[in-house]
């Protein structure tokens, strides 16, 4: 945080790009849904490995694609334990 003459402030970047978050976008309803391994990649910096709640392989994929838009790979292992 800086600090202005009298004012606190914080700098802000804002380019980088939203999730698309909600029901059938980001996450499901369905309670017969199960648990994905996903493995995250960006371009720069370390990659990481997440679960998502899914019917299927498929919808798993365009799940993770949305909450993470920026990610350059997206490997979607299995089900997780």
């Amino acid at each position: 945080m800086r600090r202005g003459k009298d004012v606190a402030f914080t700098l802000l970047w804002d380019d980088d790009e939203k999730p698309n978050l909600g029901d059938g976008v980001s996450r499901t309803k369905d309670p017969s849904a199960v648990l994905w391994s996903v493995d995250v990649g960006y371009s720069k910096g370390p990659g990481m490995r997440t679960t998502v709640l899914a019917r299927n392989k498929g919808e798993a994929r365009k799940f993770t694609q949305n909450r993470y838009p920026t990610a350059t790979t997206i490997t979607v292992n299995g089900k997780a334990r």
